[in-house]
């Protein structure tokens, strides 16, 4: 092969690897927007059109995990924000995303163990902070119920 064709099947390579970056940001955009409206169900059909360009890309695993809570489907939520956890740089984000889930559902413990590893991440990540505190806060008036029930039993 002629370093003419090397060279022209190079620049091809990086055209399509281009066009697959751009054509991801624009779906991704598309998904915001939808979501940001309210149509979920779109958000996930574009969401779903970018996870099969890029299925490793953390802002799509993301979005789906976001869909997906707020459909209440909290399993298939916690599955994207793991898969994202994988791909992510910043994992301050899916920890907190995975934390507010368990929050959500009434899992103090696991929520406050996935926000502390948020703020592990990043320390001045607020709103790993403000979930954590609310999530803390509600385990101990738990706690304080707890302690008040078994009080009048002895």
């Amino acid at each position: 092969m002629s370093l003419e064709s090397e060279i022209l099947k190079k620049i091809a390579v990086r055209l399509k690897n281009m066009t697959a970056k751009v054509k991801l940001i624009k779906l991704i955009t598309k998904a915001k927007r939808e979501y940001d409206k309210y149509d979920y169900d779109t958000s996930l059909e574009t969401l779903r059109e970018a996870f099969g360009v890029n299925p490793q890309n953390p802002a799509v695993l993301r979005g789906l995990g976001c869909v997906y809570q707020f459909k209440k489907e909290y399993e298939k939520a916690l599955e994207y924000y793991h898969k994202a956890l994988e791909f992510s740089e910043c994992k301050e984000t899916e920890y907190t995303l995975i934390g507010i889930v368990y929050y959500i559902q009434n899992n103090l413990d696991e929520a406050i163990k996935y926000l502390n590893l948020a703020i592990d991440c990043n320390d001045n990540y607020e709103n790993a902070y403000e979930y954590r505190n609310q999530a803390m806060l509600e385990n101990h008036l738990k706690i304080v119920d707890l302690q008040e029930t078994l009080k009048k039993y002895f």
